[in-house]
């Protein structure tokens, strides 16, 4: 299975390259939370107007900018603005953002152009304007632990804990990098099974939950990197999940060629898909993209 991944750097690089899209005599930019902000904000940045959000455009709420940059159209308040553009970070079936604008007064509505980053069609009349064609699976950096992939996902307990030194202290209080919201499928952990009872307590403590959690049943003291290695990828070989989440690029790397499954690594913000491209998913995905191609060569045009 190949998971389609875009970062921040990814997500940037697409808005500025589709710039002739979305250019035009716009007078507000309105994210849909909470993903809708990130790509509304950059867009209003290379617009040069103001952003907000839905809520504070229908409630009329002040606009507010810095000191230090001018903004084309210098509006006080949001129902100024008679040209609006409506940005969410993706579409999928289009329900999320025909909700919202189901939900406006119809003398606003009628002011709103509609926008989507990333679009699991390549043709659609639901929305105005879609940047790029993105097939699923799919996921995004910015909310990829909040996303539903970690209920099929086995994650690193040790990728998700911050070492003392990245947190400039000596303290014994135990941080985590990131704490996904969603269930998670298996956690794997190189700590011995006689400290189980230890590592359910400080998982639960800090909000995570999950299914399986899979720990070292040998009497090792330290496992060589080789055999952590090993150890994770049968952990994931042998589980359900599609995703496995790995805070060491290198070790990302094996993981991936060894299992045959996709990984997602933390320090290098990608997902690593297995080499194999062959399969049925793939070839439909690539034809949808040869037709995503064609039809903006026609709009190009």
């Amino acid at each position: 299975m190949q998971i389609q991944f875009k970062s921040y750097g990814d997500l940037g690089r697409d808005i500025t390259k589709n710039f002739e899209k979305f250019s035009g005599d716009w007078d507000l930019v309105v994210g849909v939370p909470r993903s809708g902000m990130v790509p509304a904000y950059m867009i209003a940045l290379a617009l040069n107007i103001n952003c907000t959000d839905i809520s504070s455009w229908v409630n009329n709420y002040p606009l507010r900018k810095g000191l230090t940059r001018c903004v084309r159209k210098d509006l006080s308040s949001p129902w100024e603005a008679q040209k609006v553009l409506i940005v969410d970070d993706s579409i999928m079936t289009g329900d999320s953002i025909r909700n919202e604008i189901d939900a406006l007064p119809d003398w606003l509505a009628a002011r709103a152009s509609t926008l989507a980053i990333y679009s699991g069609k390549p043709i659609r009349s639901d929305i105005d304007i879609i940047l790029e064609f993105l097939p699923h699976p799919r996921a995004f950096e910015w909310n990829i632990f909040h996303h539903n992939i970690m209920s099929r996902s086995c994650i690193c307990l040790e990728g998700m804990m911050m070492s003392e030194k990245e947190f400039g202290d000596d303290t014994s209080t135990t941080r985590f990098r990131y704490l996904p919201s969603r269930d998670i499928d298996t956690i794997v952990t190189s700590q011995n099974e006689s400290s189980r009872h230890e590592v359910e307590a400080l998982l639960m403590a800090n909000g995570v939950s999950y299914h399986n959690l899979i720990m070292d049943k040998k009497n090792n003291n330290v496992m060589t990197m080789d055999s952590l290695v090993k150890f994770k990828t049968e952990t994931y070989v042998a589980s359900t999940a599609e995703l496995f989440v790995e805070f060491n690029s290198d070790q990302a790397k094996i993981i991936c060629r060894e299992a045959g499954k996709p990984v997602f690594c933390f320090s290098d913000s990608c997902i690593y898909n297995p080499e194999d491209q062959l399969g049925a998913r793939f070839a439909k995905n690539k034809i949808k993209l040869l037709i995503w191609k064609v039809a903006n060569m026609k709009l190009r045009w």
